[in-house]
């Protein structure tokens, strides 16, 4: 996609027939992003997605987008960590989840870029489905969280995938001194 006069073109390729491939409105709209970057991470979202303000927003949340629909929420999220690793990380969290009565469905880790990836996906007591896909870098804690409740869908499961496979962290949000942490 580009920016032409403003206005977007989105560039696509032929079909199989060597025609020029045309896209209906909604399959327009599909393919459209949006932008997010507070100074400390950025990342893509459909353009179909809304950031929308929660009653639930603490200092720790970067932004909470909203799937009318397919209710759907993501919601983001940096916070100062005192655990050096995500394997304390994973040990803590699923201690935490399970004394809450959530049944963990996967749990894995990885390294990517020298820092620690946790990927869970658990459900609530109240029948939430949870996908948290966790960074801890510098002693900041990076969470990306898909909510749904009974329609975990592959276009959602997507378009959490594409928010993940474009967030870069810019530089840490928190500066841990002892038990004590300070906004940057």
């Amino acid at each position: 996609m580009s920016k032409d006069n403003d206005k977007f073109v989105l560039k696509l390729n032929n079909d199989r027939k060597g025609e020029p491939k045309t896209l209906s409105e909604e399959e327009t709209l599909k393919q459209m992003k949006r932008g997010f970057n507070n100074q400390y991470i950025s990342f893509e979202y459909p353009f179909l997605w809304e950031n929308i303000k929660s009653d639930d927003e603490d200092e720790f949340t970067d932004a909470v987008l909203f799937n009318k629909n397919n209710n759907a929420i993501v919601k983001i999220s940096t916070q100062p960590c005192l655990v050096n690793t995500v394997e304390e990380l994973k040990e803590l969290v699923e201690k935490d989840l399970k004394s809450k009565e959530c049944e963990i469905q996967e749990s894995g880790m990885d390294t990517f870029d020298k820092y620690g990836i946790w990927d869970v996906f658990y459900t609530t007591k109240e029948g939430l489905e949870v996908e948290q896909y966790s960074i801890l870098k510098n002693n900041n804690l990076y969470s990306l969280e898909l909510y749904t409740k009974n329609n975990r869908d592959q276009v959602v499961l997507k378009s959490f995938v594409d928010v993940i496979q474009t967030f870069k962290i810019l530089k840490p949000s928190y500066k841990i001194d002892g038990d004590s942490y300070e906004k940057i």
